[in-house]
Order: structure tokens, then sequence, then C-alpha cells
């Protein structure tokens, strides 16, 4: 699944950088197969296996980067 990082900024609070925000996503078990720049944000593909369907959309990938981080979602 692919997710911008600039939409999980919106839900979840975090000083990351892409690439150590992909780090800790795949240690949690998320892995972060690439990280593509776009224009002024970053797509992040997300691989997102058959027992973790909380995780195909933008909350469910915003909830595990809170875990990750710390942090809490701020829904809209």
């Amino acid at each position: 699944m692919k997710i911008s990082y600039n939409w999980l900024k919106e839900y979840v609070n975090f000083y990351l950088s892409p690439q150590e925000l992909a780090d800790k996503l795949t240690n949690a078990g998320l892995v972060v197969a690439d990280i593509q720049s776009v224009e002024d944000d970053f797509c992040l593909d997300v691989e997102v296996t058959s027992n973790r369907p909380d995780c195909l959309g933008v909350i469910g990938i915003a909830r595990e980067v809170a875990a990750v981080v710390g942090a809490s979602v701020q829904f809209p």
C-alpha cells in the first residue's frame, strides 16, 4: 500500500525522517519496501500482510506510526 508521508504527519505528530520512520515501521512488522520522492512529499510503499487488514488505510497506518513513535493519533 502506498501512503503519503505528509498525510501521516497530519494524523500523528512526529519528527522522524522518512527513512527513520520506514526503519521503525519495518522493525515493528510493517515492511516498507520503497520510499519515493514525489514533489514536496514522500511516498512510502508499505507491504501489508493478510493478517493486518487494519493497516489497509491511512488511519490504520497512522495508528501503527503512533504506537511506534509513542504519540497519539489526531483524528480529523
